[in-house]
């Protein structure tokens, strides 16, 4: 019972930041109704959270090891209350945009704070477990943004949201404190540089932080897509759409779960390749152009990207010894990075072809990690 009132905790606090990312492109129409202006005006605000958010990761990570982790992620959660509530109370476009820039510099170290807390608490008999379930909430969170986001802004308005998703962040913050530490700080004085190199040494960690890149690139270019694939290519209603992505969320919930009762069974690198195959399964079946098939696409496309990730991210964490928390922001920046340099790449290539060729692209790609975890032995 202890490892999952942990988990609830660490993982109330990653869903709020996943939602908070995610509703804020729901937002774009209403945002750009109050200030006047074009919702590609608008758009300016997922940059300005985006930034901080991709890079800060590893450092975040870095002083949690030093500072203790639960007294950064109380930082960071109160934080992110109090600048989520100034967004809401934002006069202007550009007061707006530098609100979410300051809630992005607070939402870019929970994720690999929340990991370190795992890491520190659990040995990898247990770990590898509760890191996939605590991804699925991150995902979940984006779901359940995507899906409840819809139907909350027809029903009120951006600026009350972010109000709630203010308090949320606060019940998280006042939550944190029956966190539960080890009391363990990292006394090395290495730059951060330095402690990042040291990390570099290690081959299998090498190798870890690139396989997670492969699955940002891949999993996370392609989920970007589902919802305007969804409702652009197979004219699917919006809020059927939401169900769809809300479902990707459920099952990496659930394949959490999943995780434990495999490692009985399985090798690490039978999951990292079972993993791969479901995702090779899920690009296969986007390319079908199906609306049923699509969902159970999704729902594959969950299940193999927490398959993979669980297992980095709690080796990252086995092997980093001291500096789990800097491991954890790398993979971070490796799998959120991977994702974005992803969408970035079917932005270009659907501007001059379609949805097909862009899973097709992806599901060529996708052989490159599955060849390398099929020579894992280490991992």
């Amino acid at each position: 019972m202890k490892n999952y009132f942990v988990l609830i905790l660490v993982g109330f606090a990653g869903f709020i930041s996943a939602a908070d990312n995610w509703v804020a492109s729901l937002l774009l129409p209403s945002m750009s109704e109050d200030f006047a202006i074009s919702i590609s005006q608008a758009s300016i605000v997922l940059t300005a959270y985006l930034i901080p958010y991709g890079v800060l990761q590893p450092i975040y990570g870095y002083y949690s090891d030093r500072y203790g982790r639960k007294n950064i992620l109380l930082l960071l959660m109160f934080f992110l209350s109090l600048s989520t509530l100034l967004c809401s109370i934002a006069p202007t476009i550009i007061l707006l945009t530098v609100c979410r820039f300051i809630t992005g510099l607070f939402a870019a170290g929970i994720i690999a704070v929340s990991l370190g807390i795992l890491g520190e608490l659990y040995k990898k008999e247990i770990l590898t477990k509760l890191v996939g379930l605590f991804l699925g909430l991150i995902f979940l969170g984006q779901g359940l943004s995507s899906a409840v986001g819809g139907w909350l802004i027809e029903i009120s308005n951006w600026r009350n949201i972010f109000i709630l998703f203010s308090i949320l962040s606060l019940l998280s913050f006042l939550s944190i404190f029956f966190l539960p530490s080890s009391g363990f700080i990292n006394t090395q004085k290495s730059a951060f540089i330095k402690a990042i190199f040291s990390l570099l040494k290690k081959s299998t960690l090498r190798k870890i932080y690139f396989l997670a890149f492969c699955n940002g690139f891949i999993v996370l270019g392609t989920y970007s897509y589902i919802g305007a694939y969804f409702s652009t290519a197979l004219g699917v209603d919006y809020k059927y759409v939401g169900v769809g992505l809300m479902l990707f969320g459920i099952v990496c919930f659930l394949t959490g779960f999943l995780n434990r009762l495999l490692l009985k069974d399985f090798s690490n690198r039978k999951i990292l390749m079972y993993g791969f195959s479901c995702s090779i399964m899920s690009l296969l079946l986007l390319i079908c152009h199906n609306i049923i098939l699509t969902y159970i696409a999704t729902m594959l496309l969950g299940m193999g990207y927490i398959l993979v990730q669980s297992i980095l991210a709690s080796r990252a964490l086995d092997l980093a010894l001291n500096d789990k928390g800097l491991s954890s922001g790398i993979i971070g920046v490796a799998i959120f990075g991977g994702g974005g340099i992803g969408t970035y790449l079917g932005s270009l290539v659907l501007n001059i072809s379609n949805y097909q060729i862009l899973f097709l692209l992806f599901l060529c790609l996708i052989v490159v990690p599955l060849l390398i975890s099929m020579g894992s032995k280490d991992i």
